[in-house]
């Protein structure tokens, strides 16, 4: 529930420096402020985890905390309405942060699964299905309250390759294609209850992993109704985030929606979820693929380049074929601080900013 990170005092000596760019006003003051100071400039940083969005909202807002790192999705109406602080919190000199983070949201499907994987023509139809029939742009409207866009492939913004203008299946919300695939190999309801069943006639339930806290709650019921809408049923299993890692891991899942977060700009990390060597580990999907894993060796040997794009763009399409992940979402990401806490600029390939921050005794109540 709680880290506390104190200061080092054998640290070698590093000195607070920076190059922002000229029209960045607040990094070029803070540069003037901080310059030669010597690193970290705080005693100790302490990480609160609170689990429940409410009472961590509640807590910045009454001061407990310094630095709300991530607002959480249900309350970014009443935070920044139409993406801008709201007045209220600006007048208390609270500031706000916001990047496009260098991530992807997915669900993925256990290609060891005997409803879900697999690679003959039947059950990549029905992973492109249940993929085409996922309302993602409804979810960002709903249930992250406009903070993410469409994900359209396994390339995170900020990394080299990303292409912005890129449009793929991946980001396809088609219901009416989803049932097409689903009656064409055979995903038919033959008992006339509503609920499709494979084509050999046994029952068709897609079993989702989930945590208990609200906002996953939220997500579940949204997947489930998009589910509904084409006939499939969803059974859902809940328990805590480390044991069903640790069940994903040893490929006990079928369904799970999770996330991952690059830490450098090199596409690699996200092309790394399909290859077949890090099976149960990045890929959690266990998709094997010997053509894409020779695209993964060969892009590890090239330069940034033609060369190298071309692969990544080849690694691409056989994601979107097979469909062991369904990307979602790349989200947006907001920070707020307090006006006591200076220094604080989020970085997009790491959480390493605690050495350039600092109290502003002032500015304290």
């Amino acid at each position: 529930s709680l880290l506390r990170l104190e200061r080092n005092p054998d640290y070698r000596d590093e000195v607070y420096d920076a190059e922002p760019a000229s029209d960045d006003v607040q990094g070029q003051a803070w540069l003037k402020q901080f310059k030669g100071r010597r690193l970290p400039m705080v005693d100790a940083v302490e990480v609160h985890i609170i689990n429940e969005s409410q009472p961590r909202w509640l807590s910045f807002l009454n001061g407990e905390f310094d630095l709300l790192f991530k607002l959480p999705p249900e309350f970014t109406p009443m935070a920044i309405p139409r993406g801008q602080l709201a007045p209220s919190l600006a007048k208390r000199g609270i500031q706000m942060q916001r990047i496009l983070g260098a991530d992807r949201t997915y669900q993925y499907f256990n290609m060891n699964d005997p409803l879900v994987g697999g690679y003959t023509p039947d059950k990549v139809a029905l992973r492109r299905a249940i993929a085409l029939a996922t309302d993602v742009r409804s979810e960002i409207e709903t249930v992250r309250r406009g903070q993410a866009i469409v994900a359209q492939s396994l390339v995170s913004p900020g990394s080299w390759g990303f292409d912005p203008q890129l449009i793929t299946e991946m980001g396809d919300f088609d219901p009416a294609r989803a049932q097409a695939l689903l009656d064409l190999f055979g995903y038919m309801d033959r008992d006339a209850d509503g609920w499709r069943e494979q084509p050999n006639g046994q029952p068709l339930i897609l079993a989702l992993a989930t945590q208990p806290d609200p906002l996953s709650r939220a997500f579940d019921e949204h997947w489930t109704q998009s589910m509904k809408a084409i006939g499939l049923r969803v059974k859902t299993t809940v328990g805590q985030w480390p044991e069903q890692l640790k069940a994903a891991r040893a490929g006990q899942l079928m369904i799970w929606a999770v996330g991952s977060t690059d830490d450098s700009p090199d596409p690699q990390g996200g092309v790394n979820l399909l290859y077949g060597p890090s099976a149960g580990d990045s890929n959690l999907a266990r998709f094997k693929h010997p053509a894409y894993d020779r695209i993964v060796e060969g892009m590890q040997d090239l330069p940034d380049g033609p060369e190298r794009l071309a692969l990544l763009r080849e690694a691409q399409k056989i994601s979107v074929a097979y469909m062991p992940y369904k990307f979602r979402v790349h989200r947006l990401v907001t920070g707020l601080t307090h006006p006591w806490l200076v220094g604080f600029r989020r970085p997009v390939f790491s959480r390493q900013f605690w050495q350039y921050v600092d109290i502003e005794p002032r500015s304290t109540p």
